[in-house]
C-alpha cells in the first residue's frame, strides 16, 4: 500500500436499532475518504427488524458490508468479524449510534502515522443530546460520566495511565494487535439478557498488560448521539446495575482488601450493605426531590451490581470442581478393547 494511503477496517456491531444504525450510516457517507482504503462491517447480532435491508440501502454509497451472528452479545459479533473478515492494517471500534466528524479518518490516519510505535489509540467523543435538551440530572458529571461515553481524557495527546482506557465508540488498534491479545470476552458485554459492561475495557486493559501502550489523540472525535429512551430513571438503574457488574470483572470483587483481612467480616459488611441500599431505594419513593432520588437510585443500583457480581463470582471460586473422567472411561466398551489392543505391548511379556 502507498504511503499517502492507508487500510482501515470499521466494525460495528448492532442489535434491533435499524433506524439508529441507519443515521450512523448516512453520517458516515460524510466522512472524507481520501487517501483511505476503507471497509465498514456491520455484524448484526441476530436483529429481528429490518436491520439487514438498511445495511442494504447503503451499499452504493458506502464500502460496506454485513455479518450476521447469532450468538447474543456485543462481544460475539465483534469476535465474528475478527475471525472471518479479511482485516485492513488499521481495525477502527465504533458503536452504531454515532456521528463522526468529517475529518474523523484522516485524523485516524494522521495519529498512526505521527506515532508508527503504538499500537492502540483512543479518540474523543462528545455527547449529542435530542433537540440540545439537557435532562435535569444531567447536571451532575459523575451521573453523565457513567450513563453516557463521553470522554475527554486530556487536551492534548497523552498515553493512558494504567488501566484507564478509551471507550468503546471510538478506538482503533493495529491489527498485529490481535496476534498478541485474545479476542473479546464473550462473557461479558451488551447483549438482550444478562448484560454486564465492560468488554472493550476489559480487552483493553488486557492489551496494555500485554505491553502495548494506548494514546488519546483528541483530534479524531465521534459524537454519541444520547436517545431519548436513556433518560428515564428504569434505563439508568439498569444502565448502573450492569455497570457495576462490570467493574467487578474489571477490578476485583466488591472490598477485595477487607476479604483479605477477615473474610467474615467481609460477609457481615457486604449483607449490610445490601439492606442499607434497599433502604436507599425505598426512600428514593417517599421523598420528591428528582435529582436527588435519581443519584440515590443510581449510587444503590452500582453497588447491587457490585454485591451480585461478587456473589456470583465468588460461588464459582469456591464452586467444588468436578473431576474429569480420564478419557477411557468415556469410550464405548468397544472403543476400549480398541485401545487396549493398540497399546504396545512388552515384548519380554509373557502371553498365554
Amino acid at each position: 500500500m502507498a504511503e499517502n494511503t492507508l487500510g482501515i477496517t470499521v466494525l460495528i456491531a448492532t442489535f434491533n436499532r435499524a433506524a439508529v444504525l441507519s443515521g450512523t450510516l448516512q453520517a458516515l457517507t460524510r466522512v472524507e475518504r481520501t487517501g483511505i482504503d476503507c471497509s465498514i462491517v456491520i455484524i448484526d447480532n441476530n436483529s429481528s427488524d429490518n436491520t439487514a435491508e438498511v445495511v442494504k440501502e447503503f451499499e452504493t454509497r458506502l464500502p460496506i458490508s454485513y455479518l450476521r451472528e447469532p450468538s447474543p452479545g456485543k462481544s460475539c459479533a465483534l469476535n465474528k468479524a475478527l475471525r472471518e473478515c479479511t482485516l485492513k492494517e488499521i481495525v477502527v471500534f465504533t458503536d452504531d449510534d454515532v456521528t463522526p466528524a468529517q475529518n474523523w479518518f484522516q485524523e485516524i490516519f494522521a495519529s498512526v502515522k505521527k506515532w508508527p510505535g503504538i499500537a492502540a489509540f483512543g479518540g474523543k467523543i462528545e455527547l449529542m443530546w435530542p433537540d440540545n435538551k439537557q435532562p435535569d440530572w444531567a447536571v451532575r458529571d459523575w451521573l453523565v460520566g457513567f450513563a453516557f461515553p463521553r470522554h475527554h481524557y486530556s487536551e492534548a495527546e497523552a498515553f493512558y495511565e494504567p488501566r484507564n482506557t478509551p471507550l468503546g465508540p471510538n478506538f482503533w488498534v493495529r491489527k498485529i494487535v490481535f496476534q498478541k491479545v485474545p479476542f473479546f470476552d464473550e462473557t461479558i458485554g451488551a447483549r438482550a439478557t444478562n448484560e454486564i459492561v465492560g468488554e472493550e475495557a476489559t480487552f483493553l486493559i488486557n492489551l496494555q498488560e500485554h505491553g502495548f501502550q494506548i494514546l488519546y489523540y483528541p483530534q479524531a472525535v465521534v459524537y454519541h448521539r444520547n436517545l431519548p429512551e436513556a433518560f428515564t430513571l428504569q434505563w439508568l438503574k439498569h444502565r448502573a446495575y450492569t455497570w457495576g457488574r462490570g467493574r467487578v470483572r474489571l477490578y476485583g470483587w466488591h472490598r477485595l482488601d477487607l476479604y483479605h483481612k477477615n473474610k467474615v467480616l467481609w460477609c457481615m459488611v457486604l449483607v449490610a450493605e445490601e439492606f442499607y441500599n434497599v433502604l436507599r431505594l425505598f426512600a428514593g419513593i417517599i421523598l420528591r426531590d428528582p435529582t436527588r432520588n435519581c443519584e440515590r437510585a443510581v449510587s444503590a443500583m452500582i453497588t447491587f451490581g457490585e454485591l451480585h457480581e461478587t456473589a456470583n463470582q465468588v460461588f464459582k471460586h469456591f464452586k467444588p470442581k468436578r473431576r474429569e473422567k480420564p478419557e477411557w472411561s468415556r469410550q464405548t466398551p468397544a472403543q476400549t478393547y480398541s485401545t487396549l489392543d493398540s497399546i504396545e505391548r512388552d515384548p519380554y511379556e509373557k502371553v498365554d
